[in-house]
């Protein structure tokens, strides 16, 4: 979105084009993403007819879809009415897990109303039960859920791994650290270390299977366990990526106290959230905290005092901050 809602709301005639545009640019992408469309195209063009008949739709209808994604640059359709698959294409294609975890999550935000009222996240008022209880009961949701936060690493590593350096350690201890993505990237940044992944066991069954194959699976051990109860000991590098957002603060006090209790005298932690701004303005962040108000009670982005105070009251001192104003930013503490 190029304007605020605000601005958008000066003209009437920008606000009704802009939710419109919304709405149909969502129904697009998550039908091309549930369709796996994208999949039958190639290297080279595609006849439009050709496409129907690979993705079992009407040929008309696919074409009033593609001339809409070609209206916005994300295809090409040349003048045989043959689809031409571009780098936005295929970028979209790796990374559709984006849109379909809508299909669970869009639902509950048309009752963010009641989570205003109750307390209570509206996905809880949709579901009948937490996120994390639900996902627990559905694996192969939960697997699409882990890939959602592999692509969100993905995207956040391009910015910490050539903003942030990391201090001197041996051994890092990615607390939720679901499939393995950001500790591969990490060791691989840091060859003489290794690294634990910590997370439910269910999770944490996963990630071993994802990283049977991969060359760095003898630098790695995998845990699985509860944080609210104990953390593995002995890291010098603890990393929390978008953890503590989706905690109250009691509930992340605890989590830190535990990490406070496992880490190294000389250690450091590592946590990975979007930072607002203290006072209220543009920033890509309150979406997010919105998002966390529909999934999870007590879930929410804070401000830099409100990690600094969660740090003090959890046995830690904030250090510094690498600072992402388009993403996650990264705080790291150390034990007092």
């Amino acid at each position: 979105m190029t304007k605020t809602l605000g601005a958008l709301l000066d003209d009437f005639n920008d606000f009704h084009a802009w939710l419109i545009h919304s709405q149909t640019s969502i129904w697009v992408l998550h039908a091309i993403s549930r369709s796996q469309v994208l999949n039958h195209l190639g290297d080279e063009p595609t006849p439009m007819e050709t496409l129907a008949a690979r993705a079992g739709m009407k040929t008309d209808m696919l074409r009033r879809v593609m001339n809409f994604l070609a209206s916005q640059e994300v295809i090409e359709i040349d003048s045989e009415d043959r689809i031409i698959h571009t780098a936005r294409s295929r970028a979209f294609q790796e990374r559709q897990e984006v849109v379909r975890w809508l299909n669970v999550n869009f639902p509950p935000g048309l009752k963010l109303d009641q989570a205003m009222k109750t307390g209570i996240a509206s996905f809880e008022h949709h579901y009948g039960q937490p996120v994390f209880d639900y996902l627990s009961e559905r694996p192969e949701l939960a697997d699409e859920f882990g890939k959602l936060m592999s692509s969100i690493t993905n995207a956040f590593e391009t910015f910490i791994f050539s903003q942030h350096q990391f201090k001197p350690f041996t051994r890092a201890v990615d607390i939720g650290g679901s499939h393995g993505r950001l500790m591969t990237r990490l060791l691989t940044e840091y060859p003489s270390a290794t690294g634990v992944i910590f997370d439910l066991p269910g999770t944490a069954a996963q990630a071993k299977e994802n990283l049977a194959s991969s060359p760095l699976k003898n630098r790695i051990d995998i845990v699985g366990g509860d944080f609210f109860k104990a953390v593995p000991e002995g890291g010098d590098l603890y990393l929390m990526k978008q953890i503590l957002h989706d905690w109250g603060d009691e509930e992340c006090v605890a989590i830190l106290k535990n990490i406070r209790a496992a880490i190294a005298g000389d250690g450091r932690l590592a946590v990975i959230d979007f930072l607002l701004p203290e006072e209220p303005a543009p920033h890509p962040g309150y979406a997010l905290d919105i998002n966390m108000m529909n999934l999870l009670t007590g879930g929410r982005e804070r401000r830099l005092s409100e990690f600094e105070e969660l740090f003090s009251t959890s046995g830690f001192a904030l250090d510094r901050v690498t600072e992402n104003p388009h993403g996650q930013s990264l705080f790291e503490a150390v034990p007092v």
